[in-house]
């Protein structure tokens, strides 16, 4: 009979920390993608974006926002954790059976260690593919023709300023219109057309075609009287399109970790120790989180959650600044953004002493440990 190599207490505790960790993810990512959600609509509404294009960039923004919100909710899920622990008691008795909070951070690590890899292989091949997708479905509603996102009901006005174009009906896919008015100011005069239908089409060479369908042609100059007046049962036109997502992918976020290793420029170096720097953020913040989530019972389990933000934030607005110094150049590239991550080792520490009584009584005990 094999002897566990966990004990109860380890599978305990790494139980309610890995399930208050899940919670916290799914609470906080319900949140942001609800946001996002109502964002995308109401850019969709406005026919900034095509409808079709809502659930894939729904799809990319939610994978972006979870590989960024994991070191904080892995964060405030150890917090709120062990402050749970605290208020009810739980911390006290394991204390009187010699379980003290150097032994706790074997069953933290237990779910921490893996959870900081797993945000490592995330941040240097995950992330940047998402910037990858986001950026190519971008180009790609671009190189759609201004006719795909217009809206039923308003009035439509191109990017240029030239047209404006007012349909009363259009199908869910965007392909067929009812009662189509375009008005095109050229230089010195004025084209307006008129259709009960207009459909879009593409040829076996993939060119895109408008075809207006029983309408009339008006073209002229006001108080002119050279207006020419055509009447059809069928007309159509050619809505050329840019190929932007031939395009090489230029930003900083997308390019592969690859490709950032070994790069002797400082915008790559400062992209590349960002991606380092999350999980590494994500494993110092989870220790800190221990001794920070002490607490009586009279406290509750929410009394650190205040200070416990604000240390997140000052934290993650450094790594923001070293990594904006990286970038240019203003701090040697040994010293990159570590000072940061030292920030954070001093944090630790500070509240690793102000948990054991303070230097006095850790001087103390070290004392008494050597007699």
């Amino acid at each position: 009979m094999t002897k566990s190599r966990f004990s109860i207490i380890d599978r305990y505790v790494s139980r309610e920390l890995l399930l208050t960790w899940l919670a916290v993810t799914l609470i906080l990512m319900l949140i942001l993608t609800s946001s996002a959600l109502a964002r995308l609509l109401g850019r969709a509404a406005e026919g900034a974006i095509p409808s079709d294009a809502v659930l894939p960039l729904l799809g990319i923004t939610s994978l972006r926002y979870f590989i960024l919100l994991i070191p904080l909710s892995l964060y405030l899920g150890v917090l709120l954790c062990f402050s749970r622990l605290y208020k009810d008691n739980e911390m006290a008795a394991l204390g009187a059976c010699g379980v003290g909070m150097k032994r706790l951070y074997r069953p933290l690590l237990i779910v921490v260690a893996p959870v900081s890899l797993l945000i490592l292989i995330l941040t240097l091949y995950v992330m940047p593919w998402v910037a990858q997708q986001s950026q190519l479905m971008k180009a790609e509603m671009a190189n759609r023709s201004e006719l795909t996102g217009l809206v039923a009901g308003r009035f439509n006005q191109s990017s240029s300023g030239e047209a404006i174009m007012f349909l009363e009906n259009q199908s869910d896919d965007g392909r067929k219109m009812e009662n189509v008015f375009i008005h095109q100011n050229q230089s010195d005069r004025h084209d307006i057309e008129t259709a009960a239908v207009a459909e879009s089409y593409k040829d076996n060479n993939d060119r895109k075609f408008i075809v207006f369908k029983k309408g009339q042609n008006y073209e002229g100059q006001p108080g002119q009287s050279d207006f020419r007046i055509t009447q059809y049962e069928k007309h159509g036109i050619y809505v050329p399109e840019t190929d932007l997502a031939a395009r090489p992918s230029t930003r900083k976020e997308a390019l592969p970790t690859t490709e950032l290793w070994g790069s002797d420029k400082p915008v790559h170096q400062a992209e590349f120790q960002w991606r380092l720097s999350i999980p590494i953020a994500a494993l110092l913040m989870a220790i800190l989180a221990l001794p920070l989530s002490y607490t009586t019972p009279r406290q509750g389990r929410y009394s650190k959650l205040a200070l416990a933000i604000l240390l997140y934030l000052v934290y993650s607005n450094l790594l923001g600044v070293a990594q904006n110094w990286v970038e240019f150049g203003k701090v040697p590239g040994w010293l990159g953004m570590w000072w940061a991550h030292g920030f954070a080792l001093l944090m630790i520490l500070f509240w690793w002493i102000r948990r054991a009584g303070g230097t006095k009584q850790l001087w103390h005990n070290a004392v008494t440990l050597k007699t």
